[in-house]
């Protein structure tokens, strides 16, 4: 954490002639917090830079989907029959996953920070209102993995009919895409009911976690104390901030819940409200997308199946002749 002496060093180095003075007033009549906010927000070697820069953080946790990487989605025979024969999949809503947490642990993190860096009530209640109003309610995770060959997947995904689904990276984000935008070309074209889709990499490390939130929340509540100072600056800050905590909260998961090893792939419809579900089942909303077999890479077939490889062949080979049909290495 930066003292006093550096900051104001830093600030006197920060303002020089070009800067307006009236700027140059405000930043000067600013409180601790708000100097500290602008410091560490400029500052190229900061924990707050280091960890809260929002390009290079879409960087690590998100991929490009250029590559047909093996990805694995692990489920049962008669799920795969099902998907088959209807030619289509589901993609459940994220506020409907196994997880209570999903797309909550790291605001889960912050409050945690917020509280051992000393936030008052009220502040930790406008940080709580900030998640609330970001426009990521109606989202959608599609689940992989990049081990082929989970002895705990095959367990708890696919129990006596477990089975390994493979699929190429860039072909399932060409599922999703096609179908989510609607036959639009770009983003700009994007309305209601369209969703965009990114492929994500989800980090279970605690530490990892801790170090990513811990001075991004510190930079969120010394903007927040500045606020009235210097708005300008300080809902610049915050804004930043806020992005970052909505990017946390889709790649971050309770570290554990590790042994699922997840790789997924997200949709953020634009929703305000009025859009109805694509498929509504017992009140759980989902996104149904076309299926393409072609796209099937092989499928493998967990020790404690009941289900034979003829069997699981026979429920393959009318959708993609040939398909590579395997049993797991697994002992058991």
């Amino acid at each position: 954490m930066c003292d006093q002496k550096y900051i104001n060093s830093y600030l006197n180095n920060l303002l020089t002639e070009e800067v307006p003075k009236g700027t140059k007033l405000m930043i000067a009549n600013l409180n601790d917090y708000g100097k500290r906010a602008i410091v560490n927000y400029h500052n190229p070697y900061s924990k707050f830079h280091k960890y809260a820069d929002i390009v290079i953080n879409i960087h690590t946790f998100g991929e490009n989907a250029e590559e047909n990487t093996p990805l694995f989605h692990y489920t049962t025979v008669n799920s795969l029959n099902s998907i088959l024969e209807s030619e289509y999949f589901r993609i459940k809503q994220a506020n409907f996953m196994n997880d209570p947490d999903e797309f909550q642990w790291a605001s889960k993190l912050a409050i945690t920070d917020l509280k051992k860096y000393g936030a008052t009530v009220e502040e930790i209640e406008k940080f709580k209102q900030m998640i609330r109003n970001q426009p990521f309610h109606d989202a959608y995770i599609w689940s992989f993995s990049k081990n082929n060959d989970s002895e705990t997947l095959f367990h708890v995904y696919g129990g006596n009919e477990g089975i390994a689904l493979e699929l190429g990276e860039k072909d399932v984000m060409n599922m999703l895409a096609t179908h989510n935008s609607h036959g639009k070309d770009n983003l700009d074209q994007f309305g209601l009911g369209d969703a965009y889709t990114f492929p994500l990499n989800v980090l279970y490390d605690a530490q990892k976690q801790k170090n990513y939130t811990e001075p991004l929340v510190q930079e969120w509540l010394d903007a927040y104390r500045g606020l009235k100072k210097d708005p300008d600056d300080m809902k610049e800050i915050l804004t930043l901030c806020s992005k970052n905590i909505a990017l946390f909260n889709m790649a971050f998961k309770n570290p554990k819940l590790s042994h699922e090893e997840e790789f997924r792939f997200v949709s953020l419809r634009k929703n305000d409200g009025t859009v109805s579900p694509e498929l509504e089942i017992n009140g759980v909303p989902y996104i149904n997308c076309e299926f393409i077999p072609e796209y099937i890479q092989s499928v493998t077939i967990s020790p404690t199946c009941d289900k034979s490889e003829k069997e699981v062949r026979a429920v393959i080979s009318k959708y993609k002749p040939g398909a590579d049909v395997k049993k797991s290495t697994l002992p058991y």
